[in-house]
């Protein structure tokens, strides 16, 4: 019998679950005649894949840290008012939140480019690649 936890939808009877390609990330290039991949997604600013946690103040691994933590819906309303977001902009990123996960499932698949080096740890598309295939297997059961 299939590992529920390593393929949830392979442990359905009758399931004809196909595997979701492994995606991975890209570094953007400014080099005359780059061109990003074909079938790769951007998902840099000012995409509304892209990070909301500028670096400016916290440095790169604390914006990516919230980023990954906001889109799992850990840093509330009042954290980020400690933080010095207005109401304004809380609302805002609430309603930006919701749009990120609703469309999540839309990266499932797809390479995903963005500027940070790829020797970096420290990058919000590795959380968009972490989650994605995880919203479209709910996307397909919600069909």
């Amino acid at each position: 019998m299939p590992d529920p936890f390593q393929n949830p939808a392979a442990a359905l009877p009758g399931s004809t679950h196909s595997v979701i390609p492994p995606a991975q990330r890209i570094q953007r290039s400014r080099r005359k005649g780059y061109r990003t991949p074909e079938g790769a997604i951007y998902v840099g600013r000012p995409t509304m894949w892209g990070n909301p946690f500028h670096t400016a103040g916290r440095g790169h691994a604390k914006a990516t840290i919230l980023h990954d933590e906001w889109l799992k819906g850990r840093i509330g309303a009042l954290t980020l008012e400690r933080m010095g977001f207005c109401p304004a902009e809380i609302e805002a990123l609430d309603r930006l939140r919701a749009r990120v996960l609703t469309s999540l499932h839309r990266l499932a698949g797809h390479d995903l480019a963005c500027w940070c080096p790829l020797s970096s740890p420290w990058c919000h598309a590795e959380t968009l690649l972490r989650m994605a295939p995880t919203y479209a297997e709910y996307e397909r059961f919600a069909a």
